[in-house]
């Protein structure tokens, strides 16, 4: 069942649950009560994240899943830390090149894959 999902769909379903499990974490992170559901949540959301990339790497391999999961996942984790939790002015504009350089290599990953001979 999992390999008959499109592969792009696949990596955005990683890509989301480590998003989410990254949002978890940060939340229960910044709480008084580090005892609370939100420690719950990231215990229950942390495995997905390595079973998710684990499906993702049976398709394509380590080196691109790694390479567009986590770079993904970077930009993504960068965009909800400056719109969610407004960290606009924690970013220099030598990152914001970074983040641009990011995206960039998930660019030509995607669209530029090793010709098959």
């Amino acid at each position: 069942m999992i390999k008959s999902l499109p592969i792009g769909l696949s990596v955005v379903g990683a890509v989301a649950i480590a998003l989410l499990a990254n949002a978890v974490s940060t939340i229960w992170a910044r709480g008084a009560d580090k005892l609370s559901i939100w420690l719950v949540l990231v215990v229950l959301v942390s495995p997905l994240v390595f079973l998710s990339f684990g499906l993702v790497t049976m398709r394509l391999g380590v080196t691109i899943s790694s390479g567009t999961i986590d770079s993904l996942l970077t930009v993504t984790t960068i965009a909800m830390g400056l719109i969610i939790f407004q960290e606009w002015s924690k970013v220099s504009p030598l990152q914001y090149l970074g983040i641009g350089l990011a995206l960039a290599g998930i660019f030509l990953m995607v669209y530029f894959p090793k010709a098959e001979v």
